[in-house]
């Protein structure tokens, strides 16, 4: 008589027939999707506020929300010294007549100056006169925080 043997082999399952997969192609879908929406967006509209300049870095800035009003009276200064009044470029010796028509206008009476962080001490420091003798003290100078 023949004796039965144990064997750990005996109570492994038999392999099934059955392959597994990832489907893939929802992920492939969402991708596909977020690239035609990445390469299809359309560059932000000019407000006619986007002077480029650099501004300063400083550690204790205030935070302005009256600079982005649309009547605010924004003066912007570049590197290279031309001179913006809103969207306007014009002559520093014209800056204080259009401050005098934009506040008899109607807009708040505060200058929100933009300065290039390299431009020039003696073109600030001129357009800063001009400012002054429009007849408007109240001046806030736009600056960047770090983070």
């Amino acid at each position: 008589m023949r004796r039965k043997v144990w064997r750990p082999s005996a109570l492994r399952k038999p392999r099934g027939s059955y392959l597994s997969f990832l489907d893939a192609s929802g992920i492939a879908a969402v991708f596909i999707f977020l690239v035609a929406m990445y390469l299809a967006r359309t560059p932000p509209a000019f407000d006619g506020r986007r002077i480029d300049v650099d501004y300063a870095l400083v550690n204790h800035a205030k935070h302005m929300p009256g600079a982005l009003r649309e009547n605010a009276m924004v003066v912007a200064l570049s590197r290279d010294g031309s001179l913006f009044f809103g969207n306007n470029k014009l002559a520093p010796e014209d800056l204080p007549d259009f401050i005098r028509k934009a506040a008899a206008s109607g807009s708040k009476r505060k200058i929100y100056f933009k300065a290039d962080a390299r431009a020039k001490y003696g073109d600030v420091k001129g357009v800063l006169r001009q400012v002054s003798s429009s007849g408007i003290e109240d001046v806030a100078i736009l600056v960047n925080a770090p983070r």
